[in-house]
């Protein structure tokens, strides 16, 4: 990009030599748009047309970087994915077994809790490639969401059928602003928003819901006012299931999400180094937390899910993950300690 300012430069500068300014600016406002126009077409082009080299030695550096991250952590992201795997097999075993009895009683607290701890099981896999790819930060910023299922799981199974069903009528609060946001912005973003008559209908189903729950349902949590005491707010809800210890790590991985100052010059990718370095890419450093902190939520999911039904089974399943998850932690302390020389390293 400096050489086409250079040549721009120069070329401004020769013409200014031999015209006046008044033809130099002329010069400017009739072929400066143009030139702005077409250069990042040409630009763009001259990248295509190396790209297929370029990629395939990002990838081949990649993929030895990657293996330098396998070499370090193997023994750690074994025991996770594991963990991850008996999660899994646990949770879908407890849906096949309940789901029947809980279809005829319409248990929605039932379907509610293997849908949420479903969907933590996904995180936790998604939390392992990001963490099997170097990227430590994002694994521990995608935590978070598997913390907030955590909660809200162990929230709703201890105030059973009420709670569930507010927590899904809530639904109507968040169609309704998300249909007005869009509507909102539509010409902006350059998309179609909801017609009078889909709007009419999410503007209804919101009033009747505030109707029967009040006005303070339209908060955030307000599904949650009848059994929390004071502000409607997630940490409210962990202070009730008495998982609030885990605030500071929730704030930790909340600055890997949002634009504090505090993002900008600290991660866990250069937690091993004392360098001013801009991280852009993957990194080998950084990995015990996040990996630990999702072996905890993941069981603290499960077991929320099992002890809704408890049995022998559930119990002695509960009590292998708590275990395990405690082995994970210690497994990646021990692989942190680790370097892998380059020479271990080949494709």
């Amino acid at each position: 990009m400096d050489i086409l300012q250079k040549s721009f430069d120069d070329a401004i500068h020769s013409l200014a030599e031999s015209t006046s300014q008044r033809e130099l600016n002329d010069f400017i406002d009739t072929q400066f748009e143009g030139l702005v126009a077409k250069l990042p077409k040409e630009i763009l082009s001259s990248i295509m047309e190396d790209a297929e080299e370029g990629l395939a030695e990002r990838h081949s550096i990649n993929a030895q970087f990657i293996k330098r991250i396998l070499l370090r952590w193997k023994e750690g992201f074994d025991l996770l994915e594991i963990h991850i795997e008996i999660a899994v097999e646990v949770g879908e075993s407890f849906n096949d077994k309940f789901r029947p009895e809980a279809a005829i009683n319409n248990n929605i607290a039932f379907d509610v809790l293997t849908r949420l701890h479903a969907k933590g099981c996904l995180i936790s896999k998604e939390i392992l490639v990001l963490l099997k790819n170097g990227y430590a930060d994002g694994a521990h910023a995608r935590w978070r969401a598997l913390h907030e299922i955590s909660v809200t799981a162990a929230f709703l199974a201890a105030h059973g059928s009420e709670a569930t069903q507010r927590y899904l009528d809530h639904d109507f609060v968040e169609q309704y602003k998300a249909a007005s946001q869009l509507n909102k912005y539509q010409s902006r973003l350059n998309v179609s928003g909801f017609n009078e008559q889909e709007t009419e209908d999410f503007r209804s189903q919101y009033d009747n819901i505030l109707k029967k729950y009040g006005q303070e349902f339209k908060k955030p949590y307000g599904w949650a006012k009848p059994f929390v005491n004071g502000n409607l707010t997630f940490s409210a809800l962990e202070d009730a299931v008495g998982l609030d210890h885990w605030r500071p790590y929730y704030k930790w991985a909340s600055q890997n999400i949002h634009a504090g100052s505090k993002t900008t010059g600290r991660s866990l990718g250069l937690s091993e180094t004392e360098e001013d370095i801009l991280q852009v890419g993957p990194s080998n450093s950084g990995m015990t937390d996040p990996a630990h902190s999702v072996a905890i939520s993941l069981s603290q999911l499960t077991c929320t899910l099992l002890l809704s039904s408890p049995n022998l089974d559930s119990l002695v399943a509960a009590k292998i993950l708590i275990s395990l998850s405690n082995e994970i932690g210690n497994t990646f302390l021990e692989c942190s300690k680790r370097t892998i020389p380059d020479e271990d390293v080949s494709l």
